[in-house]
């Protein structure tokens, strides 16, 4: 491997590779499971899922702090994946119907715990690996042991995107055709496989014990600084030049100055945070959309979730032709001069998961307003029919079609309903009826077109109906039976998909105004089969059908004179229409955005922060992760926008003004550059300031941030070896790591993987 202590290497990287493969597999179907089987509103599961990713950003300075200051690396990681474990072992239970946990309650425990097992052993894994070697002598194979370990993170996050899914999606259990427990309890499996890693290669790991943490020394010189500053007296105590300086007599002017180098770094994180509210969103507004595309392509089913890999598989491909790249063709350029244009792109993909949203939106049918009505005409006849809703307009229904008309006002309607004496070869007894229809504010009034078994023309109605697409984008399917069953009848109506799941309709034996109507039935999308049945064999008949994603379904049987005369599949509300190709350039905007913003953003803070104070940089950009999702959160919960595109659009705006205002913050910074000792000296302003050295490395905020093997393996990590240039970019740092207080920063160039 790479020194004589090649096993606790290994068990490093292989222990962090099942960690992440269970993380981001639990992650991608996160948000379906809690909109589909926990039953809660899209807005609902935005807030949970983004609380939860807050969560994960937050914890990483409980564990960092723990690490440093009280229990050392090794406790840290092996604690805080315990409570993974037990975290991911309760959301597996909440997802198993027969165990009749509380469901809701079982899930939040469980994500709460795997948010902080997995915060609390990120900041410490990567670090844990670098206290392996000896330092001067194998900064050579420390280069290579953090280029393996950050290809493996992003390998195991990559393919737990991928198989998560396929799993939850491939096998039926308890009854239902997505197997969630299955995915779960996989990742469990995952988890509980790294920690026996984890723990078998003590014999060969070097443990240091904690020792002081200028984390604790950054916040106790702060708020001393701070209460002091309220009581400052300038006429008093004289000029003040910086308010750190209040402090400098306690903890030393050598702190205080890198303190103030830190701050303006924080200074120009302000608009950070608006970057990640879009850019998480990946998981959880564009998984939603996703589910509103039509998923068959090259005769594949994909899964709405499962789209979450095309970003980290987009990086993949970008990364060597990108700034700092193996083959680079966009020139390379300042780090926050590339923040900008990452923020221009992020905003960019929302305009274009905007514009997406609007051709959504069209394609589907939209539920009537408060004060509105529609009304849905479906023919089961085999000739056309002619409509007219008095006061309103005209309208005719093709043979076996369906027609809307909406939106109408919501009051009392006279609707007039005409067909031709010889209807498909069939003599009408009655060809016109008029009848009064009573309307339901915000709902449609379905109406069946058929005949009695007189042979007259007769309006039947359904009860109102919003024809609203289902939650997970699978089609719907409601049965409606017409005729006289009787009492002793005891007419039924199975329907069976292609995996063999079946549900059974009983026709009510006294049904009112001659038609009985199931409830929906969430189907997969596919063919399905459907018998009808009864107890005296009279009524008797089968078929087929075809459901297609997103698609709201009324199968409507007809009986005539004691027998099944006639069945038609008819859809209201019409199956998704836009590809899943449309979502691609969103896609592609983010991820290039991510590879912009993301690394220059490390880039950034690891030139810049003093050698003592990288913890807390990093520790910064955390925050601000989290931050970004606090602030989806705070939308999703007011429900400010009634147009999930007018969403999109006005998060573009917000994210287009915010990095207009980094440019002008970016434009009136000093650069600083860090000497061997970790002072820092004031230079020209960095905006200016174009590094030698390319940046091959994709510290990205999740492993949607994709690998950097191809980049380094390319040849461009090779600039890693020229340890007579000083450290310009994050990876570099690795050179020199000599002294003693580096060691605990190594695992800050990996800080933003998830």
């Amino acid at each position: 491997m790479y020194h004589s202590n090649s096993m606790s290497i290994f068990c490093i990287i292989a222990m962090e590779f099942c960690e992440r493969f269970s993380f981001c597999g639990l992650r991608t179907i996160l948000s379906l499971y809690l909109r589909n089987v926990l039953c809660l509103h899209e807005n609902a599961a935005t807030v949970v899922y983004h609380y939860f990713i807050m969560m994960c950003y937050m914890m990483p300075l409980v564990g960092a702090v723990l690490a440093d200051n009280f229990i050392g690396r090794y406790n840290v990681i092996l604690y805080f994946s315990i409570i993974y474990l037990l975290g991911t072992i309760l959301t597996c239970c909440s997802s198993i119907p027969p165990l009749m946990l509380p469901a809701t309650a079982t899930s939040m425990t469980g994500l709460a715990l795997i948010a902080t097992g997995t915060g609390g052993i990120k900041p410490c894994v990567a670090a844990f690996g670098g206290d392996q070697f000896r330092l001067p002598e194998e900064n050579q194979q420390l280069q290579r042991f953090f280029s393996t370990f950050y290809c493996m993170v992003n390998l195991g996050g990559f393919v737990g995107m991928i198989v998560t899914p396929v799993l939850r999606r491939s096998v039926m259990c308890f009854g239902d055709d997505a197997c969630y427990a299955l995915g779960f309890g996989f990742t469990s499996l995952l988890v509980l496989l790294s920690i026996i890693i984890f723990v078998l290669g003590k014999p060969w790991y070097r443990i240091k014990k904690p020792r002081h943490n200028v984390t604790l020394k950054f916040i106790n010189c702060a708020w001393y600084a701070f209460t002091k500053r309220l009581r400052y007296n300038a006429a008093k105590d004289g000029h003040l030049t910086h308010w750190l300086d209040l402090s400098a007599e306690k903890y030393g002017d050598k702190l205080i100055s890198d303190m103030k180098v830190v701050f303006s770094i924080l200074y120009m994180y302000l608009p950070v945070p608006i970057f990640w509210s879009l850019f998480d969103q990946q998981g959880s507004r564009w998984t939603f959309q996703a589910s509103r595309l039509r998923n068959e392509v090259f005769g594949l089913t994909l899964m709405p979730d499962q789209l979450q890999v095309m970003s980290p598989a987009m990086v993949l491909f970008m990364i060597p032709v990108c700034p700092g790249g193996a083959w680079p063709i966009i020139p390379d350029m300042p780090p926050l001069q590339k923040m900008f244009i990452g923020g221009v792109l992020a905003a960019l993909a929302f305009v274009s998961a905007g514009i997406l949203q609007i051709g959504i939106e069209r394609s589907t049918l939209q539920v009537p307003g408060q004060q509105q009505t529609g009304l849905v005409f479906l023919n089961t006849l085999a000739c056309a029919v002619d409509i007219e809703v008095h006061g309103i307009g005209l309208a005719s229904v093709e043979a076996h079609g369906t027609t809307l008309m909406t939106p109408l006002p919501h009051e009392a309607l006279s609707i007039t309903t005409c067909c031709p004496s010889d209807c498909a070869g069939r003599a009408m007894r009655r060809e016109k009826v008029i009848e009064n229809i009573r309307t339901v504010a915000g709902m449609f009034m379905p109406i069946i077109i058929g005949q009695n078994s007189d042979d007259k023309l007769t309006l039947y109605m359904m009860d109102p109906n919003p024809f609203a697409k289902s939650l997970t984008g699978k089609p719907k399917l409601k049965v409606v039976f017409i005729g006289e069953t009787g009492p002793n009848k005891n007419v039924t109506i199975a329907i069976e998909t292609e995996k063999r799941l079946s549900n059974i309709y009983y026709v009510s034996n006294a049904p009112v105004d001659n038609i009985g109507e199931s409830a929906y039935m969430c189907l997969q999308p596919g063919k399905f089969s459907w018998i009808a049945s009864s107890a005296s064999e009279e009524i008797s008949g089968s078929g087929e059908g075809y459901l297609r994603a997103g698609g709201v379904y009324v199968l409507t049987l007809r009986e005539r004179l004691g027998r099944l005369d006639e069945a038609v599949l008819h859809a209201p509300n019409a199956p998704n229409e836009l590809n899943l190709a449309w979502i691609i350039p969103q896609y592609f905007l983010i991820s290039l955005a991510e590879i912009m913003f993301a690394v220059s953003g490390l880039e950034f803070s690891f030139t810049q922060a003093p050698k003592s104070m990288k913890t807390i940089t990093i520790a910064a950009w955390y925050v601000s992760v989290a931050f970004g999702n606090l602030i989806v959160i705070l939308v999703a919960q007011t429900k400010v926008f009634h147009s999930r595109a007018t969403e999109f659009f006005v998060y573009a705006a917000v994210l287009g003004v915010a990095m207009l205002l980094f440019l002008r913050m970016a434009q009136g910074y000093e650069a600083h550059s860090i000497e061997g000792d970790g002072s820092s000296s004031e230079s020209r302003p960095l905006l200016l300031h174009k590094s030698r050295v390319v940046s091959v490395h994709s510290l990205s905020t999740s492993t949607r941030g994709g690998f950097n093997c191809l980049a380094s393996s390319a040849g461009s990590f090779l600039g890693l070896m020229e340890t007579e240039q000083p450290a310009v970019w994050p990876t570099r740092a690795f050179v020199n790591l000599a002294t003693p207080s580096s060691s605990d920063n190594m695992a800050t160039t990996l800080a933003k993987e998830k």
